[in-house]
């Protein structure tokens, strides 16, 4: 997650924001999707992701299709902040508790 951290977010920020998602650096302009089209982004429900949860501080090893059946079944009062991407770090798909999902590079 420091790999993570130092590449993608503006640590000062997040000393006063709190959610890394909130914190990205200046020059990712992520795209905004409703939380339902995490399905849509092209990505094989096989392909082995990095899913961290910020709330809890985990950082777990998944298939894709595994973190989108899990988002897929969380209820409306459930909060969550976390996010997916692989070993290139290439991509991030952050999940907000706002039911929105937030896109660099996918």
């Amino acid at each position: 997650m420091e790999r993570f951290r130092d590449r993608y977010v503006d640590r000062k920020r997040l000393r006063q924001v709190g959610l890394m998602w909130n914190s990205l650096l200046p020059q990712y302009k992520p795209r905004c999707l409703p939380t339902e089209e995490i399905t849509q982004l092209g990505i094989p429900r096989d392909r082995k992701v990095f899913f961290y949860s910020e709330r809890i501080r985990m950082l777990y090893s998944a298939s894709f299709g595994a973190v989108v059946d899990y988002v897929a079944q969380l209820e409306l009062w459930e909060d969550i902040d976390a996010y997916l991407f692989d070993g290139t770090m290439d991509w991030v798909i952050a999940v907000t508790h706002e039911d929105a999902i937030l896109c660099l590079g996918v």
